[in-house]
C-alpha cells in the first residue's frame, strides 16, 4: 500500500511536468508561427527594396552613359544677374 501511495505521488508529478511541457510547447509554438509571419513580411520587404535598388542603380549607370558620351543636354548657365 505505501508502494502505491509513493508510486502514485510520483504520477501526479510526472503528469503535473507534463503538462508544463505541453504548455511550454504550445506557446513556442505560437512564437514560431509568429516569426514564421514576420519572417515572410520581412522577406517580401527585402523583395520590394531590392527591386527599387536594382531599378535605380539601372538609372544610374544609363544616366552614367549618357553623361559620359554626351547624349544628356548641356545644362544651360545662367549668368548671374547684375544688381
Amino acid at each position: 500500500l505505501e508502494n502505491n501511495t509513493i508510486l502514485m505521488d510520483k504520477l501526479k508529478k510526472i503528469q503535473q511536468e507534463n503538462e508544463e511541457l505541453k504548455a511550454r510547447m504550445d506557446k513556442h509554438m505560437e512564437l514560431s508561427r509568429q516569426l514564421s509571419t514576420e519572417q515572410a513580411v520581412l522577406q517580401e520587404s527585402l523583395e520590394k527594396e531590392s527591386k527599387v535598388n536594382k531599378r535605380l542603380s539601372m538609372e544610374n549607370e544609363e544616366l552614367l552613359w549618357k553623361l559620359h558620351n554626351g547624349d544628356l543636354c548641356s545644362p544651360r548657365k545662367v549668368s548671374p544677374s547684375s544688381s
